[in-house]
């Protein structure tokens, strides 16, 4: 039908996208003032935050984002901030020339997210201190004129006895309008494949939190994105977590991207962004093939439509 080629389209146009955040955030690190970069959890965040930038079903209004009623965005784990600007760049927050010298003097982009970089409203780091804003947010966001608020944290700062006391308020108030995104990428600060506490059955604590849980594997578009779709389209009185399952540094060719804050070697930055681009011409040719495949003028025309959405 026309309706599954045009969602077949946005997914393939998705990893297009996908491929242009993760070039972006190489290029942040190569261009840091010390080549650094939060690079393991923002890898491993790149695909939800696509998905939910990208995949259609936000209220956004870019060149006003303190305007009531539009949806709103909490990274709590701030460490992955090089995601959210590459996103918030590409997106029109700001002039995608403030992506580079990050954390120099000069600069209004650092380590962690804060409200003086446009459209981010607080300050966050690893201390789960994000989800009780946005639960503050989300309270605020049942009333007129209403909105939806996400939130995404990491399964390290989990960790924080904060996030807890959050997620059972907002189960209490029930803010069924309040999307808590886990970034459950089985790594903790420099140990990039361990937890200190095991999050294994965090999808179970948060049910027994009262929450509808929605497990799905955040290494491909489709069923990260079929979560944002069923939270906005079913509510029950219950807030909504999102679990996506990763790993640090997903989607990258170099073992060390998977570390928490790296030094970006010239010579590995150069060669990760050149084989992320070669990655990107396959995606892009097999969407061309799969475009010039469909007959049907108005279908082509819809995927024309969410190609340009997406700034492709």
């Amino acid at each position: 039908t026309a309706k599954k080629r045009i969602e077949q389209g946005r997914l393939k146009l998705l990893e297009i996208k996908d491929s242009d955040i993760r070039i972006s955030i190489l290029r942040q690190g190569l261009d840091a003032i010390d080549h650094g970069v939060h690079a393991g959890g923002a890898f491993s965040a790149v695909i939800p935050m696509v998905s939910l930038y990208y995949g259609g079903g936000m209220k956004l209004n870019v060149e006003q984002p303190t305007e009531p009623g539009q949806d709103q965005f909490i990274l709590s784990k701030g460490h992955a901030v090089a995601a959210m600007a590459a996103v918030y760049a590409d997106k029109g927050y700001f002039d995608a020339a403030l992506l580079k010298g990050s954390r120099s003097y000069e600069s209004i982009l650092n380590g962690h997210p804060g409200p003086i970089l446009p459209g981010v409203s607080i300050s966050t780091g690893p201390l789960g201190q994000g989800i009780s804003a946005a639960v503050g947010l989300a309270l605020c966001g049942k009333a007129y004129p209403q909105n939806d608020v996400y939130c995404m944290v990491g399964d390290g700062e989990m960790q924080e006895g904060g996030v807890w006391e959050a997620l059972m308020y907002a189960a209490e108030e029930r803010l069924d309008n309040l999307c808590v995104i886990v970034d459950k990428n089985g790594g903790q600060l420099d140990n990039v494949s361990k937890m200190i506490v095991s999050m294994d059955s965090i999808a179970d604590k948060l049910r027994a939190f009262g929450f509808r849980v929605l497990e799905v594997n955040a290494e491909e578009y489709a069923p990260v994105k079929g979560a944002f779709d069923a939270f906005r389209c079913d509510r029950n009185g219950k807030p909504t977590a999102i679990v996506c399952s990763a790993t640090k540094g997903f989607g990258s060719f170099s073992s060390g991207i998977n570390g928490h804050k790296i030094t970006l070697a010239d010579e590995v930055g150069t060669l990760e962004i050149e084989m992320q681009s070669r990655r990107r011409k396959g995606r892009e040719a097999a969407f061309v093939e799969f475009y010039n495949s469909i007959s049907c003028d108005e279908t082509k025309a819809a995927i024309a439509k969410i190609a340009e959405e997406m700034n492709l």
